[in-house]
């Protein structure tokens, strides 16, 4: 008797997952991660200095902010999850994937920035103009949450949560700039 094969989930275009057939929770702890990890990095871009740019240690410092954050965060929600635990391995092992792909995000907001401190390192860009570039990119990326938030939540795209993004983008960069005087 031939082997029956698991269900395919339907992917979207280039190879991503339809986020339309996720579970509700599944979707928010992506956004969460999404804009976590955009602010976070976000600090780091507006703390970071143009002489380190230059030097090539802000790549570094991007890429560890993001990728540190990722590991705090997943390690975090494995110890939250262990709320209520039933002890079943298999959903262990299911909760444990399902808890570092939402989490993808935050590893990933630091990629653009760095790349672009990257440039500014071999002499491809000037180091303000690099870091103006990431702070303005990751701004964005946060602004466009509203828009994104509609689509996942089976609306159409319009003004309204446009201009939702862009409120949280301004309050994003607000608590990155806090971060960075308080901080720093």
């Amino acid at each position: 008797m031939p082997r029956s094969r698991p269900p395919v989930r339907p992917r979207a275009r280039r190879g991503r997952p339809d986020l339309s057939t996720f579970p509700v929770e599944r979707l928010r702890d992506r956004l969460s991660s999404y804009i976590y990890g955009n602010i976070t990095v976000l600090a780091v871009a507006i703390a970071v200095d143009p002489a380190a740019i230059r030097h090539g240690s802000a790549v570094l410092t991007v890429l560890a902010t993001a990728v540190l954050t990722y590991l705090a965060h997943v390690l975090s929600h494995l110890v939250a999850h262990a709320v209520g635990d039933s002890g079943d391995d298999d959903e262990h092992r299911e909760t444990f994937g399902a808890i570092v792909r939402d989490a993808n995000p935050i590893a990933t907001s630091g990629l653009i920035p760095a790349v672009l401190y990257a440039a500014a390192w071999v002499g491809w860009l000037p180091a303000p103009w690099a870091q103006t570039a990431a702070i303005v990119i990751l701004v964005v990326r946060i602004g466009l949450v509203g828009v994104f938030l509609q689509r996942f939540s089976g609306r159409r795209p319009s003004f309204l949560g446009l201009w939702g993004g862009v409120v949280l983008a301004a309050v994003a960069f607000a608590i990155g700039l806090v971060k960075v005087v308080l901080t720093h």
